[in-house]
């Protein structure tokens, strides 16, 4: 889950690129934890499946055959 630092930070652009309309903090609060999580969902998933530790089948390169 995201902190409150990164939700406070996305919904204050949020609210910046909307011109700061007043009265609007409740829906931009909601929109930027949306986002957060979001991203760190996307983070999770391209971490793992990049990471190499976690590659399945084999790792060294088949070998032709040298008879």
């Amino acid at each position: 889950m995201p902190n409150e630092h990164e939700i406070s930070e996305l919904a204050y652009y949020l609210w910046v690129s909307e011109g700061k309309p007043s009265g609007q903090s409740d829906r931009h609060w909601k929109i930027a934890t949306k986002m957060a999580v979001e991203q760190e969902d996307r983070h999770i998933t391209s971490k793992s499946s990049t990471d190499p530790s976690e590659a399945k089948g084999t790792t060294e390169p088949a070998q032709p055959d040298q008879t």
